[in-house]
Order: C-alpha cells, then sequence, then structure tokens
C-alpha cells in the first residue's frame, strides 16, 4: 500500500512522524494496522468510525479489522489481555478430560516372527531370480556352443 501525501500542518506532521516511527517498531505488522494503531493511542476510547474517518484524513484507508489488531497490539504494550470489552469475559469452563478406554488383548504381536516372515519372502524373491539367470546363462551357453560348432 503505496500512499502520496501532501503535509502542510503541524497536526498532520505529527501524526505523520508518529506513524513513521511505529511503521519502523513494527515492520511486519500492515500499513493498516500501523495506522489504526496511531490513531488509537492518539485517543484510546475511538469508535471505529471515527478511527476510520481519523485514518482517512491522513490518506490511509483501514478497517474494523485493523483497528481490532491494533488494540490487540496496545493490550500486548500495556501487558493487559487483549479484549473489546471493558469488563472480562469468565471462562467457560474446561472440558472434562475423558479416561482412555483399554486395549483389547489381541495376543500381542510378535516382532521377530514378522521380521523372520519378511526376511524369508525376500530370501525367496532372490532366489527366484538368481535361479532365472542361472536358467538364461545356459541358454546362452547352449546358443554359443551351436553358433561354434560344437
Amino acid at each position: 500500500m503505496v500512499t502520496t501525501l501532501t503535509v502542510t500542518s503541524p497536526d498532520a506532521k505529527a501524526w505523520h512522524a508518529h506513524f513513521a516511527e511505529l511503521q519502523s517498531r513494527y515492520k511486519h505488522v500492515r500499513p493498516a494496522i500501523v495506522a489504526a494503531l496511531c490513531v488509537l493511542q492518539n485517543e484510546p476510547d475511538i469508535t471505529v468510525d471515527d478511527a476510520k474517518a481519523r485514518a482517512a484524513e491522513h490518506g490511509v484507508r483501514i478497517t474494523a479489522a485493523s483497528v481490532n489488531a491494533a488494540r490487540r497490539l496496545l493490550a500486548r504494550q500495556d501487558g493487559a489481555p487483549a479484549t473489546d470489552d471493558a469488563e472480562p469475559k469468565a471462562q467457560a469452563p474446561a472440558k472434562p478430560t475423558r479416561d482412555r478406554r483399554p486395549r483389547a488383548n489381541d495376543g500381542g504381536v510378535d516382532a521377530e516372527a514378522l521380521i523372520r516372515g519378511v526376511v524369508s519372502k525376500l530370501q525367496d524373491r532372490g532366489n527366484a531370480e538368481a535361479e532365472r539367470l542361472r536358467g538364461v546363462m545356459r541358454r546362452v551357453i547352449d546358443i554359443m556352443q551351436a553358433a561354434v560348432g560344437g
């Protein structure tokens, strides 16, 4: 978001200096949120519509989400919880944890038997491949002997 502004009044110059200071402090925050933060720091009890109008005076468009995000940033600065209300909300009761049911005993898994089964299958495949190659070699030898005349 790039805005081109012509700053004429001292109030506008102060606002833009404050805005630039906040932008350098919050480098990874969107400009609309920084503008809302600037407005909220000048007038903490401002309404959302008034904050939008104040930011628009300085050439920045903000939304209600920008104002809420700026309020959360202010709350982090103050160390207070980030809420929109003056009164803290009642916390919902924690859900009771359910106990886990024990699994039915399926006789256990014999890891050694599984490993032996896998190894046996691999050996059988290797033996079958070796036997296939031996057969091919025998045929090649027979063809070579027939070609030589022996």
